[in-house]
């Protein structure tokens, strides 16, 4: 007997169709949803009624996108190996690529701290079983560039808490999502383990809620996880044949979650019950 795993979010549709590997959904200060095309390395804009727009080109393979409290845009670049700057003339930049010299091994995800520092993952792109130890880096806006943690097993999506004391990231060959909790300076204090998921997860993107709960996505079993920051299980979507890759809080209320799903070059929208946390 089969078991039906579906369980769709309340609201669900299909935004967009036409987005070939949709990746790092971010809210601009327009209030409009931005994300990438990796696979034609491409930076779009989507709007309410899900029309698409080209602002810009990287000429390599974009993956995570972020806003900075000045509203200026920065893209993780995996096949460029760099952080680069687009500014809203759609012009490109290479902001930061390399760490003492050393080039980087394929930026995957970012996001601000309120002090103007940008963190993102930085994942040894080697093929399975292997662990792809690789670190997660700090710069500051003047492009200074520190190690803020290390020994991750394919550090892949990160974010922000809602009470800005804690580090959240996702390890995609570990099945882990573990938290840092840091100090007024935006340095770490202590590491710890939030959950370990089943194998084939493969935890990636994530966002989180005012009420500091974290919805992660597993696209290794085509599902959304609701986690507590406890690391409760809270509620757990499957649609299939979605593939949930990363995901972003943003609509009018905050309560809309944009999700980009690659196996159908897709991006959907849901409802949740809280407004996401501002990334900033």
């Amino acid at each position: 007997m089969t078991t039906d795993l579906t369980h769709i979010p309340t609201g669900f549709r299909v935004l967009a169709r036409g987005i070939r590997g949709p990746e790092g959904p971010a809210i601009g200060p327009d209030g409009q949803l931005y994300l990438v095309s990796a696979d034609d390395a491409a930076i779009i804009r989507v709007s309410k009624d899900g029309d698409t727009t080209l602002v810009a080109g990287t000429e390599g393979r974009p993956n995570g996108l972020a806003f900075n409290a000045d509203g200026e845009m920065f893209v993780a670049d995996a096949m460029l190996k760099a952080i680069l700057h687009i500014d809203k003339n759609g012009t490109v930049k290479k902001f930061v690529g390399d760490y003492d010299g050393t080039a980087f091994g394929g930026p995957n995800d970012l996001c601000f701290l309120p002090n103007g520092d940008l963190l993102f993952t930085d994942p040894i792109r080697r093929p399975l079983p292997d662990p792809s130890i690789s670190p997660v880096y700090r710069v500051t806006p003047g492009g200074k560039v520190s190690a803020f943690a290390s020994e991750l097993a394919y550090p892949n999506g990160i974010s922000f808490s809602s009470d800005r004391k804690i580090v959240y990231v996702s390890e995609s060959r570990a099945q882990r999502l573990v938290s840092f909790t840091i100090d007024t300076d935006y340095n770490v204090l202590d590491q710890a383990l939030v959950r370990r998921f089943k194998e084939p997860g493969g935890p990636d993107g994530m966002a989180i809620d005012i009420d500091g709960n974290i919805l992660q996505t597993l696209p290794g079993i085509r599902a959304i996880a609701y986690v507590s920051a406890g690391g409760d299980l809270l509620d757990l979507f499957h649609v299939p044949n979605w593939v949930p890759a990363n995901l972003a809080f943003g609509g009018a209320d905050m309560k809309s979650v944009y999700v980009c799903g690659t196996a159908q070059s897709a991006v959907y929208e849901f409802r949740h019950p809280v407004p996401g946390a501002p990334v900033l």
